[in-house]
């Protein structure tokens, strides 16, 4: 098993999402009470028993699963090992806690988007008994034996995002508001996918992450970078041009094709100093970038800023 750089008390297992490396990551939080950081998808737990397996742990061992978000890439498979394991708790947004214990809503939204793809992707999705989640809305600390986890509310990506600072290592666990990258890459890229893409809550949460001064980020897709300040100026700047280029296109009238291959042009110009399997792995953390662009086109939609000639100074 392939070993990255992280935090102290804390190992990445790559779950291998559809056998691929370095698009989903769990981070295990070790120590007396081990403890889940977005678990991945259902469909990529046979591969997340590898990774506790070599680490002497079986997912009966696990005490907690901290979510940063309940998307499916994230938190789909809390419900089958909360199902497995009765000591288990489940550490989440206010608002992320009523889609984790009747995902129907979730699953319906993501259907919409992925088709008949969704078992492929994502797995069994179950719900999960109010009593066994825990809620959070920022401020509070999760005290876990060697990893006290201070919660701040961190919208941007998603209204129900949490950002997980760990005070004993200064690992900040930001799911997906620092957007994405490769290990040993240095370049992110925005994820935007709809539908709760807000350009000023992101920018909030950029500040508050550069005000935490952690001395880690911690992204599922993928590993965790110690050179904060690179990645988020990096962060920042990537996700205001994505959000230009969306809008500029809406302006001219393009339809949704044109503009997501201005988008792509834009990437490729980004990504011209990767090797062409990393520029294929970094595309696939995020999925299609249709996504993307159909993200960030509602954002502008929605915000009435069309006519404003405004962009969100994230």
């Amino acid at each position: 098993m392939e070993i990255y750089p992280t935090p102290h008390n804390v190992a990445l297992i790559d779950v291998h999402h559809l056998g691929r490396s370095h698009v989903i990551g769990a981070f295990l939080l070790l120590g007396d009470e081990p403890a889940l950081v977005d678990p991945g998808p259902a469909s990529t737990i046979p591969a997340l028993r590898a990774g506790l397996s070599s680490y002497g742990l079986t997912v009966t061992d696990l005490r907690a699963i901290v979510l940063t978000h309940i998307h499916l890439d994230h938190a789909g498979a809390t419900g089958l090992l909360v199902a497995e394991n009765p000591h288990l708790v489940v550490h989440v947004h206010e608002r992320g806690a009523p889609h984790l214990i009747d995902p129907s809503r979730l699953l319906n939204s993501a259907t919409q988007l992925y088709g008949d793809r969704m078992a492929t992707l994502w797995g069994d999705v179950r719900p999960i008994a109010a009593e066994r989640i825990r809620t959070y809305t920022g401020g509070e600390t999760l005290s876990l034996r060697g990893h006290p986890l201070r919660a701040f509310d961190a919208p941007g990506h998603a209204k129900h995002h949490l950002i997980w600072l760990d005070e004993a290592n200064g690992a900040a666990f930001v799911g997906d508001n620092t957007g994405v990258r490769l290990p040993g890459v240095r370049m992110t890229r925005p994820a935007t996918p709809p539908p709760d893409v807000d350009l000023d809550a992101w920018a909030q949460t950029h500040d508050l992450l550069e005000q935490l001064r952690p001395q880690w980020l911690c992204l599922t897709h993928f590993g965790a970078y110690d050179d904060v300040a690179f990645h988020l100026t990096d962060a920042r700047l990537r996700l205001r041009q994505w959000a230009e280029i969306v809008r500029q296109s809406l302006l001219a009238g393009h339809d949704e094709a044109t503009g997501v291959a201005a988008l792509e042009k834009a990437l490729a110009l980004e990504a011209a100093t990767l090797s062409p399997s990393e520029q294929t792995a970094i595309l696939q953390q995020t999925g299609p970038l249709i996504l993307s662009w159909r993200g960030l086109a509602r954002y502008w939609h929605k915000s009435g800023a069309l006519d404003k000639g405004h962009v969100a100074q994230n």
